[in-house]
């Protein structure tokens, strides 16, 4: 193999394992964990006095690293079904063998660990248990109904709280934002599933779309839509100004977003809706210094 076509084939496999990795996810959390760092538990006199800290840095890092683990370790399982639904980049991910996705994933958890560890043992316990938790998800969890669903959103949400571990810090309104976050995760869940259908009967992995039927999946997603409003209306004196217009954003994208899909049967418009979903998402990661 010549030397310009020996990097070209390099650099195809590190984008393949950027893609299982999903790259903007964890991009979207360490800019979540990096602005909740700054502008929640920093002195408000010097917002970058958390930035001098090294155990800022290797928490955040920690937790990103973790989630990374995670979606190498789903995708390792997911190929088949995959190679269905997502055609195209399956292919770019067929580059890199599911020895060295594993490899890749097993490296990135123990660099979490020991990152969790520099800090102090009850984080490093914190993000082991979290990656089994991962691990057990993609290997058990995912085939069951609505409890993929939920499990799936509670370990999306799990390494924005690594940083209130490490600061020994929880409030009733971050839990409150926890919720919306979490029934927004639930629902795409949801919506993942009828886009996914295709696959996962071909392949016979049991979702609510595959169990109970499209007409069923939108409906729970009109449910699901409609519960992620009470948090929001039952804390809203605990949110600042600008938080409670953040949070009143994200709600009419998550309302129109499922109004979309109630609308339509085809890829195109499921798509458009799942687009919404993503929009709601960086939303609710920049509206996170205003809480």
């Amino acid at each position: 193999m010549r030397p310009l076509n020996r990097r070209r084939h390099k650099l195809l496999k590190v984008l393949a394992l950027l893609s299982q990795i999903r790259w903007y996810n964890i991009l979207l959390l360490l800019t979540g964990q990096y602005l909740i760092a700054v502008f929640v538990f920093s002195d408000p006199t010097d917002r970058m006095e958390s930035m001098r800290h090294l155990g800022i840095h290797f928490i955040i890092w920690s937790g990103a690293l973790a989630l990374s683990f995670g979606f190498l370790i789903n995708s390792f399982y997911d190929l088949e079904a995959d190679s269905i639904n997502r055609p195209n980049q399956t292919a770019l991910e067929r580059l890199v063998s599911r020895p060295t996705s594993l490899r890749t994933a097993i490296f990135l958890g123990i660099t979490s660990l020991l990152l969790a560890l520099s800090v102090s043992f009850k984080a490093a316990v914190f993000y082991g248990i979290y990656m089994i938790a991962l691990w057990f998800y993609s290997h058990k969890l995912r085939n069951i109904p609505i409890v993929s669903h939920t499990s799936a959103a509670v370990l999306a949400m799990v390494p924005f709280f690594g940083l209130s571990v490490y600061e020994n810090f929880l409030s009733l309104h971050t839990f409150a934002y926890g919720a919306l976050l979490g029934l927004t995760l639930f629902s795409r869940e949801l919506l993942k599933d009828l886009l996914m259908l295709k696959g996962d009967v071909i392949t016979g992995r049991s979702t609510v779309a595959s169990e109970y039927g499209i007409e069923n999946t939108k409906f729970a997603l009109l449910v699901s839509n409609s519960i992620a409003w009470v948090p929001a209306f039952f804390t809203r004196d605990l949110f600042s100004r600008n938080a409670e217009i953040g949070i009143f954003l994200m709600l009419v994208i998550l309302s129109v977003s499922n109004l979309a899909t109630l609308r339509t049967n085809d890829l195109r418009g499921l798509r458009w809706a799942h687009l919404g979903y993503k929009i709601v998402l960086v939303l609710g990661v920049l509206t996170l210094p205003f809480l």
